[in-house]
């Protein structure tokens, strides 16, 4: 079961914001402000050390979609009432990786991405949803 952190909303009476947006939000500023990341790099670079801190994967992924979309994937201020589609995808692919629902994460990488970046993606995602109560 995913954690998700309550919001309050003056436009509905709940809306529920994942765990992992909600700490993804509160990295963006910093990945947005760095350069952009090659994905082979970034995943090379992490897989050699297993004990690396959650919040490593979760700026890789960030800095890695910023560079495969183009654009940085468009992330709300720390606790706003809603989802953008970006956060959305996002929540989804952590949500599909933690359950092993490798179907699911597939879909979700081929709708969104080049075929290039699936598998780097998809690891990255993977290595977070593993540790996203650690951010």
């Amino acid at each position: 079961m995913q954690a998700v952190a309550r919001t309050p909303s003056v436009f509905s009476p709940s809306v529920e914001i994942p765990a992992a947006v909600a700490a993804l939000r509160r990295l963006a500023p910093r990945c947005q402000a760095g350069a952009r990341l090659d994905l082979f790099r970034a995943c090379a670079m992490l897989s050699a050390h297993a004990d690396v801190a959650a919040r490593a994967y979760a700026e890789a992924l960030l800095r890695g979609l910023a560079g495969v979309l183009g654009r940085a994937p468009v992330l709300h201020q720390p606790g706003a009432a809603e989802l953008s589609f970006d956060e959305a995808w996002i929540a989804s692919l952590l949500a599909a990786a933690r359950r092993g629902d490798a179907g699911s994460v597939q879909f979700l990488l081929a709708s969104r991405l080049p075929r290039h970046a699936w598998r780097q993606i998809g690891w990255l995602a993977a290595q977070l949803a593993q540790r996203q109560d650690q951010i």
